[in-house]
């Protein structure tokens, strides 16, 4: 898989998550760049977002001004050994400034690692099946149509979840979460490795996910490699 198929997954599967309560479109303004916003008639637009997989702020900062869609982040997707701090270093010229950064990795779903039968992971298919989870949030989660959960829990709460999204034959992987006082412990690897045989049993050609600096430890041990930086920015002055 390339970084720009990867890069259509993401933008795809992203934008699907966030049209929740709300249409969030994206559209190909490039081969090379995407913007994801909402749809004009809303009153209270949320952030728009520009994916750029251009390897030139210059033209991808130049293009976005000429499409006039006001405040917005870029998200500069670039291979691991392009230099961070030249690509930081050409949008703070042009006049933004750096916000964070995630790792693009990819999972060809050829070697699914080994199930932990030591721990009971829940595939959650149905709101019956979801409603049985003990869950603690205020905010509970939700079963979009057409995604897979899986949780772990006990008889009390909810201990970690991950989320499948099918995507252009692929697929993305959402919101890993484990309860803090249970990381280190299992947990996030047994839910991804669910998640990858269920992908592989689907008949997914790849999985695809976005990775902070925690899960770039943890993705490499379930048989994910990295495949691009992403490097998000937004102008120094509103």
């Amino acid at each position: 898989m390339t970084i720009p198929e990867a890069v259509e997954i993401f933008v795809q599967a992203f934008s699907h998550e966030k049209s929740r309560t709300y249409p969030y479109v994206p559209t190909r303004l490039e081969p090379w760049l995407w913007v994801m916003q909402d749809t004009p008639d809303r009153k209270k637009a949320r952030k728009r977002e520009v994916i750029s997989i251009s390897g030139d702020p210059a033209a991808t900062v130049s293009r976005v001004a000429s499409e006039g869609i006001g405040w917005h982040f870029i998200c500069e997707i670039h291979p691991p050994d392009v230099d961070f701090e030249t690509i930081r270093a050409e949008y703070k010229l042009l006049g933004y400034r750096a916000v964070s950064t995630e790792w693009l990795f990819m999972h060809r779903l050829d070697a699914v690692p080994d199930r932990n039968t030591a721990i009971d992971v829940v595939k959650i298919v149905s709101e019956e099946a979801l409603a049985m989870i003990p869950q603690t949030a205020s905010q509970k989660r939700k079963l979009m149509a057409g995604t897979t959960k899986f949780a772990i829990h006990d008889a009390e709460q909810d201990l970690g979840w991950v989320t499948h999204i099918p995507m252009l034959g692929s697929n993305w992987v959402s919101s890993l979460w484990v309860r803090p006082e249970f990381r280190g412990n299992g947990m996030g690897s047994a839910l991804m490795t669910e998640l990858l045989h269920h992908a592989k049993a689907r008949g997914d050609s790849a999985s695809v996910l976005l990775a902070t600096s925690d899960g770039a430890r943890l993705y490499p041990k379930v048989g994910y490699e990295q495949i691009a930086v992403l490097q998000m920015f937004c102008p120094a002055k509103r």
